[in-house]
């Protein structure tokens, strides 16, 4: 009978502890396994999903607005229109970094925090101890992306109509919206 070497047992240990110590980390539910960026530029609109884990609902999407209403009206009179697999909102613009107004919709869970005993938070309990607490999408952010999953949690096709809007004037493409089309995923590679 042959003995096994005891460096290479020890190194075999060491990397099936490791493996299983990784699969049973407790990363909080807004934590990004994975960051993809799908953009594309239509009119004065730069539109951005930013995908962090798939399967399931946990994408951004960014609306950056940089046209002529910005020249006459400061941005927190902006509002934009954004239709996303024919559900829409019309949301107050936020001034941006960019030379941009914007808007900032999140389909997935955020600022999650887990209860501890020594945590003294909204949501947390004694019965919930141990357990994440997220703040998730608020009705207008949950309608938007309706349509933006199918039924297994994958990315659909999104098909985006944006157009801005200012004191009853439009910047709309004429009328048509400006589209935009970012692809389906079914995994982050």
């Amino acid at each position: 009978m042959k003995l096994l070497n005891p460096l290479a047992t020890a190194l075999t240990l060491t990397l099936l502890l490791t493996a299983v110590r990784g699969e049973a980390s407790n990363y909080p539910p807004d934590y990004a396994v994975c960051n993809v960026y799908d953009t594309q530029t239509t009119g004065p609109f730069e539109v951005i999903r930013h995908t962090t884990k798939l399967p399931g609902r946990y994408a951004t999407l960014t609306v950056a607005y940089r046209g002529y209403l910005r020249g006459r009206y400061p941005d927190n009179q902006i509002s934009i229109f954004v239709k996303l697999n024919g559900q829409y909102a019309v949301l107050p613009a936020l001034s941006g970094t960019n030379n941009d107004a914007y808007i900032f919709l999140n389909a997935g869970p955020r600022a999650c925090f887990m209860c501890t005993n020594y945590t003294n938070a909204p949501g947390c309990s004694e019965s919930n101890y141990g357990q994440w607490v997220c703040s998730w999408p608020s009705a207008t952010e949950s309608h938007v992306f309706l349509y933006g999953w199918n039924e297994l949690y994958q990315q659909n096709v999104w098909d985006i109509e944006v157009a801005a809007t200012a004191n009853g004037e439009w910047d709309s493409n004429y009328g048509n919206n400006f589209y935009a089309q970012l692809p389906a995923r079914s995994s982050c590679w």
